[in-house]
C-alpha cells in the first residue's frame, strides 16, 4: 500500500499534498501549527480511522480525500463525517456508515483480523488495525492504546496473534488449574451437605422444584439456558431487523432512481421553484447529481452491491436464529412434576430449610467459579506455545532495533505495552514507539506504510534521529513522518541534504491556517472527479 495524494477542505478553502513519494518522506517546519498533524490525521480519517482532530478544527464541514496504490491498483477515498465514497477503475461505491465501509474494506481491499471479544469472534475496528503502523501525535500512552474505543490493549495483542494465525488465550494455565482445584473442593463439600437433604434422595423430580439448592443446580441451570437462548435470539433478530430496514431503504432508493430514469426518458423533470433540471441524491453527508445518466448508473450499481451484501448478512443471521431456536426447543422438552406429588414431601422440605440454604450458598459459589473457568478456557487453545514464540520474536526485534538507536539505553521490553506506572524520560517514549512499529513491520511483514506524526518528539538527539532514518530507509517501503525543527536545524537544511529522504517544507504555511483558497480550484477538480457529487 502506497499513499499518493492527501487532500481536505471544501469549495472555499482547502489543502492538497501530492508530493509524497514511495520512500521515506519527512514533512517538517521551523515551528508548530503549520498543518503537519492535520495532514496525517486527515489521511487516516479518509481511510476510516476515528477522528482525532484538534479542538476547534471543524472537521464535520470538510471533505477528506486520499489516493492510495494497493496491489498495483489506484483507489481514491472521499469521506465526509460518516459517509464514504470509493472510486476504483471508474467504479464508484458509496457507504453511509463506518461499519459498512469497514465491511467493504475487509471484503475487497485487505482482510481485517477477527479476534475473540466477549466470547464472540469479532472483526477489529479500523482504528485498532491502523495502530499497528500509525502513531498519532496526541494521547500517546505506552501502557495502553492511543485510540481507545471498544477494544483494549489485550485485543491489540490478540489481533497480532490473529494476523499470524495463532489466535488464542492470553491467560496463564496456572490460573485455570487453581480454579479447577477450588471448584473440585467445593463440589465435595456440596455433595456432603446434600446427603442430609432427604427429598433429593427420595424424589429428585420434587427436589428439582422445591429445594433451593437443587433448584439452583438443575432448574436454574435450565432457566439460564432459556434466557441465554432468548437473549441470543433477540439480539440476532434485532441485528437482522436493522439489516432488513437498511435493505428496504436501499430497494426503495433503487426503485426511485429507476423511476427517475423512466421519467427522464419521457420528458424533463424541473424544479418547480427555480426551474433547474439538476436532480440530486443525498445521504446527508454527500450529494450526487443523478440527472447525469452515467452517475445515476454508478450510484445504482453501488447500491445494488450493498443490497447483495445486506441479503447475505440477513441469510447468515436467519441461520443463526434457526440454530438458537433448535437449542431452545431441546431445553424445553422436560416437563415439571405433578403438584400433588410436591404436597407429600412438604414436611421434609420445611424441616431441612437451613441445610438447603447452606447448600444453595455453596452451589452459587461453584457456579460463579465455573463461569470464570469457562471464560478462561474459551480463550485457551493449542496455539499457546506459538503465541509465546511469536511475542518473543517481536520483543527481541524491538530490543534489537532499540539498541541500534540507543546502545546505552536501559529500556527493557517484556510486553508490547509497558506497565501503567512506568516512567519515560526524554526521548524514551518515542524510542519505544519506533521500536514497536519497526518490530511489527519486520516480523509481520505487513503491506502497509509506516506513518508517525512528530517522530522525534521528546527532544530526540540528532545521532539517534539519523539512525532511525537509516532504519526507515532499509524497510524498503513508504514511510511518512513529521518533524518540527529548531532554528539552527532548519537553517542547515537538515532533511533537504539527507540522501534518500523526500523533504517537504511546511514552514511557509500561515500559522493555524493550512487550508487556503488558492487550493480550492484543484480540490474541487478532485471532488468533481467523483462524478455527480454536489458541494
Amino acid at each position: 500500500m502506497r499513499v499518493k495524494v492527501i487532500a481536505f477542505g471544501n469549495d472555499t478553502e482547502s489543502f492538497i499534498e501530492n508530493r509524497i513519494n514511495d520512500g521515506v518522506n519527512v514533512i517538517y517546519s521551523d515551528d508548530n501549527n503549520r498543518g503537519k498533524t492535520l495532514v496525517m490525521q486527515g489521511l487516516m480519517y479518509s481511510l476510516g480511522n476515528e477522528q482525532i482532530f484538534p479542538h476547534g478544527f471543524k472537521y464535520k464541514d470538510q471533505y477528506f480525500y486520499s489516493k492510495i496504490e494497493l496491489n498495483g491498483e489506484l483507489i481514491e477515498f472521499l469521506r465526509k463525517n460518516s459517509s464514504f465514497v470509493i472510486k476504483s477503475q471508474g467504479i464508484i461505491q458509496l457507504f453511509n456508515s463506518v461499519r459498512d465501509f469497514r465491511y467493504f474494506v475487509d471484503s475487497n481491499l485487505f482482510k481485517l483480523p477477527r479476534i475473540i471479544k466477549d466470547n464472540k469472534l469479532k472483526m477489529v475496528d479500523l482504528s485498532l488495525f491502523y495502530e499497528m503502523f500509525f502513531i498519532g501525535q496526541d494521547n500517546r500512552s505506552p501502557s495502553n492504546l492511543i485510540s481507545k474505543g471498544q477494544f483494549n490493549k489485550s485485543d491489540f495483542k490478540s489481533m497480532i496473534f490473529a494476523i499470524e494465525d495463532v489466535l488464542g488465550s492470553l491467560n496463564a494455565g496456572d490460573e485455570i488449574d487453581d480454579l479447577k482445584s477450588r471448584i473440585k473442593s467445593l463440589k465435595v463439600k456440596l455433595k456432603s451437605i446434600k446427603k442430609k437433604i432427604s427429598v433429593i434422595k427420595s424424589n429428585p423430580d420434587i427436589a428439582e422444584i422445591a429445594s433451593k439448592s437443587f433448584d439452583a443446580e438443575v432448574t436454574q441451570k435450565k432457566m439460564r439456558s432459556y434466557r441465554e437462548c432468548y437473549q441470543r435470539i433477540s439480539e440476532i433478530k434485532r441485528s437482522r431487523q436493522n439489516e432488513i430496514n437498511r435493505l428496504s431503504k436501499l430497494r426503495v432508493l433503487i426503485s426511485e432512481l429507476n423511476s427517475l430514469n423512466r421519467g427522464l426518458s419521457e420528458g424533463n423533470v424541473k424544479c418547480g421553484e427555480c426551474g433547474s433540471e439538476k436532480i440530486v441524491y443525498t445521504n446527508n453527508d454527500l450529494t450526487f447529481e443523478v440527472s447525469n445518466t452515467k452517475v445515476r448508473s454508478s450510484i445504482i450499481d453501488s447500491i445494488e452491491s450493498n443490497i447483495l451484501q445486506k441479503s447475505e448478512i440477513i441469510d447468515d443471521l436467519t441461520e443463526e436464529i434457526n440454530k438458537e431456536q433448535d437449542n431452545l426447543t431441546k431445553e424445553m422438552e422436560t416437563a415439571p412434576p405433578n403438584f400433588q406429588e410436591m404436597v407429600l414431601y412438604q414436611d421434609s422440605i420445611l424441616s431441612e430449610r437451613e441445610i438447603d440454604n447452606e447448600a444453595l450458598s455453596v452451589n452459587n459459589e461453584i457456579a460463579a467459579l465455573e463461569r470464570e473457568l469457562k471464560l478462561r478456557e474459551s480463550l485457551k487453545d493449542d496455539h499457546k506455545e506459538a503465541q509465546k514464540e511469536l511475542m518473543g520474536r517481536i520483543l527481541n526485534e524491538m530490543l534489537k532495533v532499540y539498541k541500534i538507536v540507543d546502545s546505552n539505553g536501559n529500556l527493557l521490553f517484556d510486553d508490547l505495552f509497558t506497565k501503567k506506572d512506568a516512567t519515560f524520560s526524554g526521548s524514551d517514549e518515542q524510542e519505544y514507539y519506533f521500536s514497536r512499529v519497526i518490530a511489527l513491520n519486520n516480523i509481520l511483514e505487513h503491506e502497509f506504510p509506516i506513518i508517525i506524526d512528530s517522530f522525534r518528539d521528546g527532544e530526540l538527539s540528532t545521532p539517534k534521529e539519523m539512525k532511525m532514518l537509516k532504519i526507515y530507509k532499509k524497510t524498503n517501503k513508504q514511510v511518512i513522518l513529521t518533524s518540527t525543527l529548531k532554528k539552527e536545524e532548519y537553517e542547515a537544511q537538515k532533511y533537504t541534504s539527507e540522501e534518500g529522504v523526500n523533504a517537504l517544507d511546511y514552514s511557509n504555511h500561515v500559522d493555524c491556517k493550512i487550508m487556503q483558497n488558492k487550493y480550492s480550484k484543484e480540490f474541487m477538480s478532485i471532488i468533481n472527479s467523483f462524478e455527480g457529487i454536489v458541494i
